[in-house]
């Protein structure tokens, strides 16, 4: 392949992995000598950009996610990241704070990403809860800037695993309240698949708790009898009230006496 035509193809600011690279015509050799002769630069083990081009932790995600054989990704970003890319968590400006990725319990980020700095604070979460195969989990979103689209989680998804993966001490923190009182275009039907294919008791009550409190139209559309919310009382904060509906331990303003 001639180097002009490689060129037009990674696409600006992105990684590709040998694999990619293959895929496209050039040996992992060739790519070794395109680094060397300063056409490629070399990010890490089995990894290149085009040289020069600026990177991000969303170039992370394209390597991970273009060299996967299967639809459904291995690793993508979910929770507050995902809301934050499809402009839903205000407060969460993009290019600061964490990144929160979420994958498939096999999956490892490569090793060459604990000394890119460029790449920022990332937080991976193998929460089994969701499974990835479930409908309605993922969108293709081209993120700001960026030339490339990233599979990332539905809204209806993101909240759930920032759900999911926060400790009960902060589950009725402002972020995450103020992110529900926002949520009001949330599709009841992609979000009632999503509950009854969670595995997580736990989970499904502080959403439901979270969302009844925010009181958006699409909570009432929800059909609460078909999800099994287990059994038996549960502690989500410590002196709070008890919910009757849920069977939860939460915050008296979350209770259902409000």
């Amino acid at each position: 392949m001639k180097i002009n035509q490689l060129w037009q193809q990674i696409p600006h600011g992105a990684i590709v992995t040998t694999a990619w690279l293959t895929a496209h015509g050039v040996s992992a050799d060739q790519a070794r000598k395109l680094a060397s002769s300063g056409w490629l630069q070399r990010v890490g083990h089995g990894a290149y950009s085009r040289a020069g081009d600026p990177l991000s932790w969303e170039s992370v995600v394209f390597a991970l996610q273009s060299s996967g054989e299967s639809e459904s990704p291995s690793l993508w970003p979910g929770g507050q990241t995902a809301l934050a890319l499809q402009g839903f968590a205000h407060y969460l400006p993009l290019g600061s704070g964490t990144t929160h990725l979420f994958g498939v319990s096999a999956t490892r980020l490569p090793g060459w990403l604990k000394d890119a700095d460029w790449a920022g604070r990332i937080a991976f979460h193998t929460d089994g809860s969701l499974p990835a195969s479930l409908a309605g989990s993922f969108e293709r979103v081209e993120p700001s800037g960026k030339t490339f689209a990233l599979t990332i989680s539905t809204p209806e998804r993101a909240i759930l695993e920032w759900v999911a993966v926060t400790p009960n001490e902060l589950l009725f923190s402002s972020e995450l309240v103020d992110t529900f009182d926002g949520l009001n275009t949330l599709r009841p039907r992609r979000l009632q698949a999503l509950l009854e294919g969670c595995r997580s008791i736990r989970t499904k009550r502080a959403f439901l708790v979270l969302a009844r409190h925010a009181g958006h139209a699409w909570y009432r559309r929800l059909a609460l009898d078909r999800l099994d919310l287990g059994r038996g009382k549960r502690q989500l904060c410590q002196g709070g009230k008890l919910d009757r509906e849920f069977q939860v331990t939460v915050p008296e303003t979350f209770t259902d006496a409000h």
